[in-house]
């Protein structure tokens, strides 16, 4: 009895475990080549009931994207889409499901854990879109230039940074869920008291200037003065047509402005009187408004140029130190005036501008003036460039804004000049226009080639270095490629 009772569990057993196999062999799929992603990048798509989304617009292609970026080591997708989104937008949001992956970015459909404000301001941007006020994001005023909430309407998809996505965002936004927005006035709550006093006095100015149409024309002039187009455009002038030493000046007090402006609106973090009084916004402005960069680029170039034709003692001049300080606050209020005006900032961000300038003046006469060793100028000191390059490189670090990086290029393109003897040889004639012709046609073809080679699709970093090879390249032809070549020609 007991060997059938053996035999019969044997059997029992194996016929359990024959059926086990064959119904784990139905139930297993069939394995399958998966391809291991690992995406460079993430996103998150963030909507609302209308199917607008969330887009941030960076400074380096002022193209529109979804906000995320890289993925640190061993960082999970989901953890690095929370805290790009976060850095970027000041949202905290749940990562929910993935709706895309590749070896470039990995995308999640994600939603802000409280409802989210935006602003519709008075001017009207270039998408049509709201703004989300992300004053307390990390990246804001750095990386990040802007942040809309938008509909995808054609001026949006033409404007978005990866145009291989724009036919899937539709159906992004369809597989994520909605989440809750408002509506905000103004954010005054949130503004001192100092700021609060001043919005009445900018209301009340900008009523004067509507009632006197020529005032407008005035003021457009007074705007231009702070203009990055004319600083640029007055500095390649003056390294084509006048001797090296004035554009050296020229640079350092450029260098000068941006660093230290720029190091005191992450400092301050102040928002611009829009935010809190929508009605005053007549011109685009981003990032923060303590000082006004404006009226220190207009108050310090002013200075500069006014303080080279001054008489000093028995030395030649054009004019006298009382004109040219009359000239410098006029031509520096009037700056002044033109960005409160155009309600982008308040009248003590103009004050500090114009202290501000007119302290970088005075600092970059001196280093015009100053002469060491073999009589030359300390504007042409190699050492004053090299610990300038070293002091830049690090503000170009903290600040995080692809303009460090260009200007830093360009110093560097300056200090390999000072190597280099360019003064025309004694006997060589050469026109001044033959020299700016061939050197605007060479700065022609290196931005032609530099925008040959990236698309706003490109990397971060491919925009950003190839962009920077170009400042520094364009530099190099212009101070020391062409001069050589005008010379070895007219030999």
């Amino acid at each position: 009895l007991g060997a059938i009772l053996r035999y019969a569990l044997a059997t029992l057993s194996t016929v359990i475990s024959l059926v086990s196999l064959f119904v784990c062999a139905q139930e297993q799929p069939p394995l399958q080549n998966v391809e291991a992603y690992q995406p460079k990048g993430a996103t998150c798509v963030i909507r609302n009931e209308q199917d607008q989304i969330i887009l941030v617009q960076d400074y380096l292609t002022r193209k529109l994207s979804l906000p995320g970026g890289g993925i640190e080591s061993f960082e999970a997708l989901d953890a690095a889409a929370k805290r790009e989104t976060q850095e970027e937008t000041g949202i905290d949001v749940d990562v929910g499901k993935q709706l895309a992956i590749d070896n470039n970015r990995v995308v999640f459909a994600c939603k802000p854990n409280k409802s989210v404000g935006y602003m519709n301001l008075a001017l009207q941007n270039h998408f049509g879109a709201a703004i989300i006020p992300s004053l307390n994001a990390k990246h804001f005023g750095k990386e990040i230039r802007q942040v809309y909430l938008t509909s995808l309407t054609a001026e949006v998809l033409d404007n978005y940074r990866y145009p291989s996505d724009a036919k899937t965002l539709q159906s992004w936004i369809k597989e994520s869920h909605p989440s809750t927005f408002h509506l905000l006035e103004d954010l005054a709550d949130s503004a001192d008291e100092l700021q609060i006093k001043q919005l009445p006095i900018m209301a009340s100015f900008q009523h004067w200037v509507s009632s006197v149409p020529i005032i407008n024309n005035i003021l457009f002039f007074g705007n231009s003065l702070g203009e990055g187009v004319f600083a640029v455009g007055l500095l390649v002038i003056f390294l084509l047509l006048l001797p090296l030493r004035y554009g050296l000046t020229l640079a350092f007090t450029l260098l000068a402005t941006a660093f230290s402006v720029n190091l005191l609106k992450m400092g301050f973090s102040i928002p611009r009187p829009f935010y809190f009084l929508p009605s005053l916004q007549q011109a685009q402005a981003s990032g923060f408004s303590f000082p006004s960069g404006h009226t220190t680029q207009a108050a310090a170039i002013i200075g500069l140029l006014l303080g080279w034709i001054t008489k000093r003692g028995e030395q030649h001049g054009y004019i006298g130190p009382v004109t040219a300080k009359v000239g410098w606050l006029v031509l520096s209020l009037l700056t002044g005036a033109a960005r409160v005006w155009l309600g982008v900032h308040y009248p003590t961000d103009i004050a500090a501008g114009i202290s501000l300038g007119g302290l970088i003046a005075l600092v970059s006469l001196t280093l015009y003036r100053r002469k060491y060793a073999k009589q030359k100028r300390f504007i042409e000191s190699k050492r004053l460039w090299l610990l300038l390059l070293i002091i830049y490189f690090i503000a170009a670090l903290q600040l995080l804004q692809p303009l460090y990086v260009y200007s830093w290029f360009a110093a560097l393109g300056l200090f390999f000049s000072l190597f280099f003897n360019i003064t025309p040889e004694k006997g060589v004639n050469i026109s001044p226009w033959q020299q700016v012709i061939t050197c605007l046609i060479g700065a022609g073809i290196i931005i032609g080639l530099s925008l040959f080679l990236i698309t706003p699709a490109s990397s971060s970093v491919l925009i950003l270095a190839v962009k920077a090879l170009a400042v520094f390249s364009g530099m190099l032809w212009i101070l020391i490629a062409a001069p050589y070549l005008m010379r070895r020609f007219k030999n």
